[in-house]
């Protein structure tokens, strides 16, 4: 099948490169020249395992590119699927759709003079009702005929550092559309997943995207409560988690149920802030999820004020991205962590294995210009970083730190912000 992805940010390159993996052939359209170009010269826009290979063989097959415009793609396409950015506003979590109506009236030029029918599928992050109230009404609005194309709703479950497993591998596929009819239009694009797909509202499929990101940011938050309880009497707060988690029966599953720093990222916080926004906005009480990014927030306090009460001044941080094998700095409790620490005259050094300022691209360069002085506090050798260091500080949850600590030598100080090495010691 013949399609077109809008958006080269992180969904739409790792969908794009795995479709084309899985025999499709793929347009990726972006506006951003640049993106464009380095994706073009097989470089990934983001760093993921193993995206880099898919480019690559994608490009050499002739069946991945990537362009600037797409409206002569929009002609030839079977299929569109959309993945433009949806931020929230940090202070309201209102999503900006603005990038859904720029599409919905480009897609309604080509429709207007395509033949055939289009397949458009919404994989952006959005509000239930977004799908129908923005998209197929414009449609409507500009007087295209229904047949002239298939909308549907399609929730992408992608995690960094494991998106190409994610996408390969996926628990379900879910096709969200007004009637079955128009959703059995979208089963040919993961007819492998026939066993696993799901049919169902074009609301509900909406719904359940911010739905669980919103319970996974639940989960982390919930554990690492737990775990500052359980300190404060004097419990080990692993060993409580990980009985929890024995009972996969009732406590659904482990992911994300062990004490541990901050969530952070382009998803959890965004789409946290979208749902409470939701639920606020039909005035529904919703005193649990309101209160998560403030404990998140309480989460950062914490490790500040543990790192602050040791009294050493050279501090080195493991870890800027919010997670591991990923250099997505959005929201990342690390960045967050080394301007309170700078804020109270420390003299920090930070290492990651995967940010690079200079490969950075989108928002996420932005995040890195919102905080340029970092640059200078960055070090590349983390060996080096504990040598400089009194106090090491674990933030990121990475295996391959672990190596590394293996020969902390005695006069310094670690302190984990993830339960990583208290776990390697088990």
């Amino acid at each position: 099948m013949k399609i077109a992805v809008i958006g080269l940010g992180y969904v739409g390159a790792v969908t794009g490169s795995c479709l084309v993996d899985i025999g499709h052939q793929v347009t990726l359209i972006e506006k951003n020249l640049e993106k464009v170009e380095t994706f073009n010269a097989g470089i990934s826009p983001i760093s993921e395992p193993g995206l880099t290979d898919l480019i690559v063989r994608g490009l050499t097959s002739g069946n991945l590119k990537a362009i600037g415009d797409g409206a002569t793609e929009f002609l030839a396409a079977d299929l569109v699927i959309v993945s433009v950015g949806t931020p929230t506003d940090p202070a309201t979590g209102k999503p900006d759709l603005s990038s859904i109506v720029n599409v919905a009236q480009e897609l309604g030029i080509a429709l207007k003079t395509r033949t055939g029918t289009l397949k458009i599928a919404i994989a952006s992050t959005v509000p239930p009702g977004t799908t129908e109230g923005i998209v197929r009404k414009y449609f409507d609005q500009e007087g295209i005929p229904q047949d002239k194309y298939a909308l549907a709703f399609i929730p992408e479950f992608l995690r960094e550092g494991s998106a190409i497993s994610d996408f390969l591998h996926p628990t379900r596929f879910i096709i969200g559309s007004r009637s079955e009819v128009e959703a059995q239009e979208f089963m040919n694009l993961r007819p492998e997943l026939a066993d696993i797909t799901f049919l169902t509202k074009t609301e509900t499929s909406e719904m359940l995207k911010t739905v669980e990101n919103s319970w996974h940011a639940t989960k982390i938050t919930f554990a690492n409560e737990i775990g500052r309880i359980s300190k404060s009497v004097g419990v080990d707060e692993n060993e409580v988690m990980e009985l929890l988690i024995a009972d996969n029966k009732q406590n659904v599953s482990p992911t994300y149920m062990r004490p541990g720093f901050a969530f952070g990222g382009s998803c959890l916080p965004k789409d946290l802030r979208s749902l409470v926004f939701l639920g606020q906005s039909h005035g529904v009480e919703i005193p649990l999820l309101a209160g998560i990014t403030q404990s998140n927030a309480n989460q950062i306090e914490v490790a500040v004020n543990q790192i602050v009460s040791i009294k050493k001044q050279r501090i080195g941080i493991l870890g800027l991205a919010f997670k591991a094998n990923t250099d997505d700095l959005r929201e990342s409790p690390s960045v967050t962590l080394i301007e309170r620490l700078l804020g109270k005259g420390f003299k920090v050094q930070v290492h990651d294995f995967e940010v690079d300022g200079a490969k950075l691209f989108g928002v996420n360069l932005n995040t890195w210009n919102q905080h340029s002085h970092l640059a200078e506090n960055m070090i590349a050798d983390a060996s080096k970083l504990i040598q400089e260091s009194d106090v090491v500080v674990l933030a990121q949850h990475n295996l391959r730190y672990l190596e590394i600590l293996k020969n902390l030598p005695d006069d310094k100080i670690l302190v984990d912000l993830t339960g990583l090495t208290k776990k390697s010691k088990k």
